[in-house]
């Protein structure tokens, strides 16, 4: 699994494809953010406790940490891919967020203790003030598998609710995470960058001949795809030779030209197909023969014919006559 998180996180560190992941998973396609208004964080949580004056802290990474402006408006925006299915995938979101939340609080606390302005008890207490505000936290689950997501989406998920009261369930109810699944996104339009052509790719690669119409049909981005992308779809896919015959497929802009890459694999598969058909054919003819053989000598030591079991070894033409006299051949 570490080829396919150091895949991922390379292709989702530009940051062109950060926005249109955010503009068309949560926005639909309207274009709301933009490159500049992302800014990287540094994705390691930490989770600092103090007991009996020891410090001690717990690190939670998820894949990438973004900053995102939206108009006056700011939210962390956190990324974590996923090769297979979390079955608790909630609680370690929760547990990133409120990490995230109880850091903010901490700084807070900081900044008012330096500055020496917090003035009553309930401001002492809570360690900030009443105007004090947190930016909020956003989680999307980039699922890359073949299979769907079935694991939990939120927290209710992993309860036992129905041995609740109706009053209580309602309390239960927790908003359903972000998963972006990308061989089952059905609208891929809505995506501006490759981040299109890479959903449209993986959606595809169950089918040879849909996969190689697709990129026909997108051969101005196939053509010339940036490295990490390439390098991406290749694992992403599970399609080894794309590696194994990526420097034959370099462009002359330091791109790689999916659409020839196909082309190369589907060549070497047809003739890999005939020198498969080939062998296995001089295979099934040898053992064909040897079977007749066994056969003929069986008819002539029971035929009191023992003399000849030599000379049809050796003298094909006579072996021949003796396969058609019994009915061999």
């Amino acid at each position: 699994m570490k080829k396919e998180n150091a895949t991922s996180i390379e292709y989702f560190r530009d940051f062109r494809r950060v926005a249109d992941l955010i503009n068309g998973v949560i926005f639909h396609g309207k274009q709301i953010v933009r490159e500049c208004d992302l800014q990287e964080q540094n994705p390691v949580l930490h989770d600092v406790t103090k007991k009996n004056d020891k410090v001690s802290a717990i690190e939670n990474t998820p894949d990438l940490s973004v900053m995102v402006t939206v108009g006056k408006g700011k939210f962390l925006l956190m990324i974590q891919g996923q090769t297979i299915e979390h079955y608790v995938m909630p609680v370690r979101v929760l547990h990133e967020k409120g990490t995230d939340y109880y850091n903010q609080w901490k700084r807070l606390q900081k900044i008012h203790k330096e500055a020496g302005d917090l003035k009553n008890g309930e401001e002492y207490l809570s360690g900030a003030r009443k105007r004090d505000k947190f930016y909020p936290v956003i989680h999307i689950v980039i699922y890359f598998w073949r299979k769907r997501w079935k694991a939990a989406r939120k927290m209710d998920d992993l309860f036992r609710t129905e041995i609740f009261p109706e009053e209580l369930k309602r309390l239960f109810v927790e908003k359903s995470l972000v998963i972006f699944e990308m061989r089952y996104f059905k609208n891929e339009e809505w995506f501006q960058t490759d981040l299109r052509q890479v959903c449209g790719f993986l959606k595809r690669t169950n089918d040879r001949t849909k996969l190689k119409s697709y990129i026909e049909e997108n051969q101005k981005v196939f053509s010339n795809l940036p490295e990490d992308a390439y390098d991406f779809l290749a694992v992403m896919a599970g399609i080894r030779n794309l590696q194994l015959i990526k420097q034959k497929i370099q462009t002359e802009g330091d791109g790689f030209d999916m659409c020839k890459a196909i082309k190369e694999m589907l060549r070497d598969s047809r003739q890999e197909g005939r020198q498969e058909g080939r062998q296995e054919g001089w295979q099934e003819g040898r053992q064909e023969g040897q079977e007749e053989m066994a056969t003929l000598i069986e008819k002539l030591i029971l035929s009191n014919r023992i003399s000849e079991l030599l000379k049809v070894t050796t003298d094909k033409e006579y072996r021949n006559k003796l396969l058609i006299e019994y009915g061999i051949a």
